[in-house]
């Protein structure tokens, strides 16, 4: 079935591309919306959906006075200025805005927020904010405005097509090849392409090609594949922070040789929820962080030096019955054949065995116990600056979990300008391309680091701005 010309391509249907295309049709666009899965709402299925945004209303109700200022100030503390400046003034501004849009769209906000939250480096101030479902909270608000969008005549919405590739005429993006189920292909003309098509999160092979032939760990949805940035740099666009990867710390591969890990089976390592009982050490038995450094960057700068961004959490039987649960969202069931079968549990009697079934130095593994324990006895100060110290780790039964530095954000994306137009090397613009959300690359917004709420919101913060955006400009062309 051929596809009349559009005026605009939005290319994923996710966190940005969805809110892109309510403003783009509101604006009076005609819009063609491309999926290639089969439901809308990309990352924000595995997402926990944290937003942030200053001098909302929410704030406001509570007492807490924060300005957009205040928070690229934070924001530029935590990744230590290695975000793209002009780029987080561009959607920083406007994100508390979103938060109060998503509350008009009868959001599910968490009554916990806006709060200060650890899970990534924290803020200063309280302007953190999540639905009880995470990412699912978010989708849930913005899919009847969506939907509705998609029902009007200037709008259609293709689910289940591929983009393959972008035509270039004379240096502009002026039409994109889409291939459908059956394997079926077709050009459409259009004014405008925005890729909104998320990272490369799934991809092992891109991602091993962006971060110098690091092996994937992945939370990431399965069609985060990296499409939309190849296909921007096909047609001569720049990629963009290849060396700003750092790894979240820490997952463990849901199923034996998979590189899958489920959010829902995160170990809690967040020492601000749940102390540390346990040792963390290197492939060769060796401490290499402070465990309940309460600063998760460090940990995670820490991790990153790792060749092989993989740890061992290390403790005995007595610290399993006495510690709060460290795998709290595994079933008993699931524990129970993981600790039967699965490669990355172990369990072993005596520190040598503990060497031999995890391939750890004996030697090494002995000295990070011994001066645990000795700081856990009060002889002397722990080695790596641990405060929390409940009891020593000695055994008979040892166990250890193999844990791995792990993705759902990807940091290298699209080289773009403060108006989300592709550029080139030189810096030259793609005219006819834009780029939002993750294919901008995680690190235009985070930089080298995690810093909370600058994912989602500035996926939708920038998607909506766009559409807006794209309905002036391409009306004033129509009209000149």
């Amino acid at each position: 079935m051929s596809i009349e010309s559009q005026d605009l391509v939005i290319v994923g249907a996710g966190t940005a591309g969805m809110p892109c295309a309510i403003e783009a049709v509101a604006a009076g666009l005609k819009v063609l919306v491309i999926e290639k899965a089969s439901q809308v709402g990309g990352t924000l299925h595995v997402s926990l959906g944290q937003m942030s945004g200053a001098g909302t209303t929410l704030q406001r109700d509570r007492g807490i006075v924060d300005d957009a200022q205040s928070h690229l100030e934070d924001i530029n503390r935590i990744n230590r200025g290695t975000g793209r400046g002009d780029i987080l003034r561009r959607t920083v501004p406007m994100q508390g805005q979103t938060i109060d849009w998503l509350m008009s769209l009868g959001f599910d906000m968490d009554p916990a927020c806006p709060a200060v939250l650890h899970l990534h480096e924290a803020y200063r101030t309280a302007r953190t904010y999540w639905g009880r479902r995470g990412g699912l909270s978010v989708l849930q608000a913005i899919t009847p405005p969506f939907e509705a969008a998609m029902a009007q005549p200037n709008a259609r919405l293709l689910m289940g097509h591929r983009a393959q590739r972008l035509v270039l005429q004379h240096g502009r993006v002026t039409g994109i090849v889409v291939e459908a189920a059956d394997g079926s292909q077709q050009t459409i003309a259009t004014r405008a392409v925005v890729l909104a098509t998320g990272g490369y999160g799934a991809s092992a092979g891109m991602f091993a090609r962006m971060t110098g032939g690091r092996k994937l760990y992945t939370a990431a949805m399965p069609e985060s594949q990296g499409e939309g940035i190849e296909m921007a740099e096909a047609i001569g666009a720049q990629i963009v922070g290849q060396d700003q990867f750092l790894p979240t710390y820490a997952g463990v591969v849901g199923e034996p040789g998979d590189n899958r890990i489920i959010w829902r089976q995160m170990p809690s390592l967040t020492p601000q929820v749940r102390k540390p009982w346990e040792l963390h050490l290197d492939p060769q038995g060796r401490r290499f962080v402070r465990e309940d450094d309460p600063s998760v960057d460090a940990r995670e700068q820490a991790l990153d030096r790792l060749p092989d961004l993989s740890l061992w959490c290390v403790f005995d039987d007595q610290v399993l019955e006495e510690a709060p649960p460290l795998l709290p969202g595994w079933t008993a069931e699931e524990l129970r054949q993981a600790w039967h079968s699965h490669p990355s549990f172990v369990v072993a009697t005596g520190v040598e065995a503990l060497a031999a079934a995890t391939g750890m130095d004996a030697a090494a593994l002995s000295h990070s116990l011994a001066g645990y324990a000795a700081a856990c006895r009060g002889e002397r100060p722990d080695p790596m600056g641990r405060q929390h110290c409940p009891r020593p780790i000695q055994g008979p039964v040892f166990r250890a979990i193999k844990m791995h530095g792990m993705v759902l954000k990807t940091p290298a994306g699209v080289r773009i300008n403060d108006s989300m137009q592709a550029c080139r090397a030189d810096g030259s613009v793609i005219e006819g391309l834009y780029v939002i959300g993750e294919a901008i690359g995680g690190s235009t917004l985070s930089g080298k680091g995690f810093v909370s709420g600058m994912s989602v919101t500035p996926a939708l913060t920038l998607g909506r701005w766009l559409g807006g955006e794209l309905g002036v400009r391409l009306a004033q062309r129509r009209v000149a």
